[in-house]
């Protein structure tokens, strides 16, 4: 099925014209974050010394096996992620080889790294324009891969939630959350909002929106992956901590929780010191505070690393792929 045009986007009625740019607001802005990351490395730090002693006298392991596999789970989630994106410019009629859409997504998620993730979203378009692909199109496909990203995590976090903390009331909301986040990506609901988002962030129209039975079939796409990255954060915790079975679908639910704190605290660079507080408080009753803290903390790094190595083997196998291509 093709995608369809989406409504024309208009300023709301009774909206007001969009106000002057102040100079001196970006510059603000940008001290504001740099002032948050601080404070965030601070209290991290300052938790860190507090619980020192107990973080030395804890029984570290370190399981190559594990760790390995932990890779390996991190680098299918990575690759599962890459092959979402190309199935996404699929859905919107772009041409693309796998092996260049993998690539151009890996090299675009370094920029996560960078103070304002907008850099991620302009480095890849600017690439797929150069690969003359249609930039209102690539942008339309970026929006969805943020919902689905988002609405992915949520729905994982739902279905996971009673291993964390069964009570029958949060379960109950958050069965009937599914159908919603759902019905929220349908092109008659998911047009309008994105609409009126873009419009309040002053960025370029959705001009076209995906068939509702793609989206759907995208959705249990994305929830899958995250299988895999909490698969892959637990076998970290097993290899370093010796993390038992029965947490593993906590750990799973935790980091979908993880992502969906970091994408709210947006003015963070990849959610550094929320995710990690996230994670730390959720294993609480799994390990010591400081023990946890140490744990997503170098799982922070851990990941930082196999994504460093995926963009290195998706960059790689492109470039190969292009020199042997007969021409």
């Amino acid at each position: 099925m093709s995608p369809v045009p989406a409504a024309p986007i208009v300023a709301p009625p009774g909206a007001p014209p969009p106000r002057p740019t102040r100079p001196w607001v970006r510059p603000a802005l940008r001290i504001a974050q740099v002032l948050l990351i601080a404070a965030i490395l601070y209290f991290l730090v300052t938790y860190l010394q507090r619980s020192w002693t107990s973080i030395e006298g804890y029984d570290w392991t370190l399981r190559p096996g594990w760790l390995f596999l932990s890779a390996l789970a991190f680098l299918a989630f990575y690759f599962a992620q890459a092959l979402a994106w190309w199935l996404l410019l699929r859905g919107f009629q772009l041409d693309s080889p796998l092996a260049v859409a993998t690539a151009t997504w890996a090299k675009s998620i370094l920029a996560r790294y960078l103070p304002g993730n907008v850099f991620m979203f302009v480095g890849r378009a600017w690439m797929c324009h150069t690969q003359g692909l249609s930039v209102e199109r690539v942008s339309a496909a970026m929006v969805y891969e943020q919902a689905l990203g988002v609405c992915s995590a949520l729905v994982m976090l739902a279905v996971f939630f009673p291993f964390w903390e069964y009570r029958p009331g949060l379960t109950a909301l958050g069965l009937l959350a599914l159908p919603v986040l759902v019905g929220l990506l349908h092109p008659r609901v998911f047009g309008p909002l994105a609409a009126r988002l873009l419009f309040l962030l002053r960025r370029p129209p959705l001009g076209v929106v995906l068939p509702f039975g793609r989206v759907v079939a995208l959705l249990a796409f994305y929830t899958a992956t995250w299988l895999l990255a909490g698969a892959g954060a637990w076998l970290l915790g097993r290899a370093l901590v010796d993390l038992e079975v029965e947490a593993l679908p906590l750990v799973i639910a935790t980091y979908a929780l993880a992502y969906v704190a970091g994408m709210a605290a947006f003015v963070f660079p990849s959610g550094i010191g929320v995710r990690e507080a996230v994670l730390t408080a959720s294993l609480a009753r799994w390990l010591p505070g400081g023990v946890a803290l140490a744990w997503a903390l170098f799982l922070r790094l851990w990941v930082t690393v196999v994504e460093l190595a995926f963009v290195g083997l998706a960059v790689g196998v492109d470039l190969l792929i292009r020199r042997w291509r007969p021409r």
